[in-house]
């Protein structure tokens, strides 16, 4: 089974100074991408990606002095949102990392797919970024590429990822696929919705569950219970876990 996460924005100081690293799949895609990104000021990049100034400068340095050769850190310990806080893959042994390299995957607008172990470099970019890439945004830039990737083993598909980057691959699934998607809900103001930060939170622990007690079948995340998440089957289809829990409004 292969567990999908959306990447983070946020980036840590990580070396995985031990650890074998691996290369991005889709090392050379990125070349295309790193030369559109250059081409912006910081000012540019600023209105372009919608940050403030202090960001906008950072990513300019990204960019700027980012080096393919350079062997990165691996993107399991690089990246440092809320979802990947909770993964703590900082706290993961030798066969922890063994199991995740076969079973995680991270989507990335920037590397497509990442493994693990693969080494990456800071960067900063997602889909909803309009930089034109060989004339395409991003989603078209990628085609089909990422879903090749992800289903061409024929292995079950866990998605974890938000709806940007499901994007990156549902147009290009048949229904035919072994595939199922994770939904955390919480009741709300007489609703049932999906609270972002709680949501990236429970994702970074289901994946965390996969590697800690080696799940390799779908049907084994419905064991999965988290801060009062629990799954219910009667809302739950084939296709579609649904894991909640209920909050007094």
């Amino acid at each position: 089974m292969l567990v999908l996460l959306s990447p983070a924005k946020n980036m840590a100081d990580a070396t995985g100074e031990g650890l074998p690293l691996t290369g991005p799949v889709f090392l050379p895609e990125t070349g295309p991408i790193l030369r559109a990104l250059r081409a912006y000021s910081p000012w540019q990049l600023e209105s372009l990606m919608k940050v403030n100034p202090e960001i906008a400068l950072k990513t300019f340095d990204f960019y700027q002095k980012f080096d393919p050769a350079l062997p990165g850190s691996p993107a399991a310990l690089s990246y440092h949102g809320l979802a990947y806080q909770n993964l703590d893959a900082a706290s993961f042994t030798g066969e922890d990392f063994a199991f995740a390299q076969q079973s995680l995957r991270f989507l990335s607008a920037f590397y497509g797919v990442l493994r693990p172990l693969d080494g990456m470099l800071p960067y900063r970019l997602d889909f909803l970024c309009p930089v034109k890439v060989e004339g395409k945004r991003l989603y078209s830039y990628w085609g089909d590429r990422i879903y090749q990737e992800i289903f061409s083993s024929g292995e079950p598909v866990a998605d974890l990822c938000s709806g940007e980057y499901s994007r990156a691959f549902d147009p290009y699934r048949t229904g035919r696929e072994p595939f199922v998607r994770c939904r955390f809900l919480q009741w709300r103001k007489g609703k049932w919705v999906t609270l972002p930060t709680e949501a990236k939170m429970a994702r970074g622990q289901m994946a965390r569950a996969v590697v800690k007690h080696r799940w390799t079948r779908p049907e084994q995340l419905r064991d999965f219970s988290w801060a009062g998440y629990e799954f219910i089957p009667q809302l739950s289809t084939g296709e579609e876990y649904v894991f909640r829990k209920e909050l007094l409004d």
